[in-house]
């Protein structure tokens, strides 16, 4: 997901992905984004933070940005995957919440595992290392994928052969779309192949997230995936999350 983190030997795009953009902050009960991008947190973001108190203690400080996930879209996921039975969860995006639900997939011991695509190679790497370093990596891994030209989009996406390499196997029963980066001018885009690409490898009873809905360009794109696909999604604005599933 959108990054977190960083450190003083990352490059100039992970430390700003990574939380120069600033604070989240508390809001009005529809909470929503400032200009520049910054999320303003509301107060079922605090009750969330709590609920999610047990794996942000599991295995000490991760770092936390206004462009991860808001906690109420990440409680969300969580209990997909707890009660939803999700065994293969795919991740476009590597972050924070990489780490979060790879500690509910150990604690839940069913045997599900957790795929995260990375377009940006330092990124992926200190991501990597933190599952290695928990041990979580035995249910978690992450998938450097460059960037480069897609067919059915203007703007770049993951490239194929990791991208596909990584897919390949057990269908996917819960995607999680919050990359590639679509914050800065005339990427608004950048997630609408998600869904084209992707959807072959996609369960019959797959849920597909998509992260950042009030911001245009995702508004755009749930419209166009619903023109295009026979998913409907189910847009949770107060989580900045659209949940689709496939209409019987």
């Amino acid at each position: 997901m959108d990054r977190t983190g960083g450190g003083a030997g990352m490059s100039g795009e992970v430390e700003e992905r990574a939380g120069a953009s600033g604070e989240a902050r508390p809001s009005d009960a529809r909470g929503g984004e400032r200009d520049g991008g910054e999320v303003e947190w509301i107060a079922s973001d605090l009750l969330a933070l709590q609920l999610l108190r047990p794996l942000l203690d599991g295995g000490g400080y991760l770092p936390w940005s206004s462009g991860a996930m808001r906690p109420g879209g990440l409680v969300t996921i969580c209990n997909e995957i707890a009660l939803g039975g999700r065994r293969r969860v795919v991740e476009l995006g590597a972050g924070a919440s990489t780490v979060l639900l790879a500690r509910l997939l150990r604690e839940q011991d069913t045997g599900a595992t957790l795929d995260a695509i990375e377009h940006d190679a330092r990124w992926a790497e200190w991501v990597g290392k933190r599952l290695a370093r928990e041990g979580l990596d035995a249910v978690a891994q992450v998938t450097l994928a460059p960037l480069e030209p897609h067919p059915s989009a203007a703007l770049p996406w993951y490239a194929a052969e990791p991208l596909t390499a990584a897919l390949a196997g057990t269908p996917v029963d819960l995607l999680i779309v919050d990359g590639p980066p679509a914050y800065a001018p005339g990427t608004g885009l950048a997630r609408y192949p998600a869904l084209p690409a992707l959807l072959p490898f996609l369960a019959q009873d797959a849920i597909v997230v998509l992260d950042d809905i009030l911001r245009v360009g995702e508004s755009e794109i749930l419209q166009r995936w619903e023109r295009e696909t026979a998913l409907r999604f189910e847009r949770r604005e107060a989580e900045a999350i659209a949940l689709g599933r496939r209409i019987a």
